[in-house]
């Protein structure tokens, strides 16, 4: 819909999305920027131009172009969308940027002045976000900002690759929206975006799907950019015979290891274990510092499964595995509930699945 709506600060000015933005849109546009839109990735200044109008023809959507005040350019588009002022509630989203203001205070600012506007202004009680459950920087943008999970639809939407694809829910509820606005003032003033808890990357997922190997990746990753962190193998915590399980011996091994981690200096620990998903709460109290924890669950097909187990495995020992792995595998997608990420691992190199995980927590 058409509408009037301005709003500046913090760095950027929001004016209403119109035709003449298309080209500034176009010149960033690609398939990286446009991941987890349900529309094709449009290509050039007149498809750009067909998105607008859509968008100006949406009934309850206020559509933005974001423009950078300090250079007067325009660096990507958001929405007001399902705006429904008499129930008191509305999305934020169909919002992409240019990756050169990715990490930039372009979000965090763009998302003060809407939620405040939202909450302060006309005076709404919700505020949701509606994700693409594949595209884990959106997931991440948006746990960053405090929004409270709220759960998976599942086949919900058709994505721009034809593929039926989960949308994940996030809101956040007038009452915490001081906490939420305070933690963006934050931001944007230069403060750490976390205290000195420890973060916590939990890696779960059955047999076979690559937990290790995802681990190892994210080390690799994190080394790279120069990121303290430690690497454990949750399954070495308690390998032994007998099964020592029972006795709470990993929980154990554990607070001593990240103790003498944490003595370090450090603060961000990646965990892989099966189950480590499930036992969320056991492991955050053996990290002992009420730490942050961001679960993901790894996915991968059965054909996709045997496969890499077969390359390691063989006669009774794959037969076993494979047992194994397809009865965690039925526990795991049983269980998990919704605050827990699924990213699948089918053909996809270790170093991408890496990625998105380091974004989902945050790193």
């Amino acid at each position: 819909m058409e509408h009037d709506l301005v709003l500046e600060g913090s760095g950027v000015r929001l004016v209403p999305l119109a035709v003449e933005h298309a080209g500034a849109l176009a010149a960033f546009v690609d398939e990286r920027v446009w991941r987890g839109m349900t529309s094709p990735t449009p290509v050039g200044e007149q498809a750009l131009a067909d998105v607008v109008h859509v968008a100006l023809r949406t009934p309850a959507r206020y559509a933005f172009a974001v423009v950078d005040r300090a250079s007067g350019r325009v660096v990507g588009s958001t929405s007001f969308y399902d705006v429904d002022r008499a129930m008191g509630r509305l999305e934020i989203g169909h919002t992409y940027y240019d990756p050169a203001v990715w990490g930039t205070h372009v979000n965090p600012a763009c998302k003060l002045l809407l939620m405040t506007h939202a909450f302060e202004t006309w005076g709404v009680a919700r505020v949701a976000f509606r994700v693409e459950g594949r595209n884990a920087r959106s997931v991440a943008a948006v746990t960053k900002l405090g929004a409270v999970p709220e759960g998976r639809l599942r086949g919900h939407r058709v994505a721009a690759d034809g593929t039926r694809q989960d949308s994940l829910y996030f809101s956040v509820l007038a009452e915490e929206w001081p906490a939420a606005r305070a933690r963006l003032e934050a931001r944007l003033a230069g403060a750490p975006d976390v205290d000195d808890r420890t973060s916590v990357l939990l890696l779960g997922g059955r047999s076979g799907v690559g937990k290790s190997t995802v681990a190892a990746a994210v080390h690799d990753l994190l080394v790279e950019r120069d990121v303290a962190h430690a690497v454990v193998e949750g399954d070495a915590l308690d390998l032994a015979h007998p099964t020592p399980w029972e006795h709470g011996v990993a929980a154990a091994n554990l607070a001593d290891v990240w103790r003498r981690y944490r003595a370090l200096g450090h603060r961000r620990l990646v965990l892989a274990n099966t189950v480590s998903v499930l036992e969320a709460d056991v492991l955050a109290a053996a990290v002992g510092d009420r730490p942050q924890v961001t679960s993901v669950l790894l996915t991968a097909n059965d054909s996709t499964v045997r496969e890499r187990l077969a390359r390691r495995e063989v006669g009774a020992s794959y037969d076993a595995h494979v047992a194994r792995s397809d009865a965690a595998a039925r526990r795991l997608e049983a269980e998990a509930g919704a605050r827990v990420h699924r990213v699948p691992t089918d053909a996809r190199p270790p170093a991408d699945v890496a990625a998105d995980v380091i974004a989902l927590a945050g790193w």
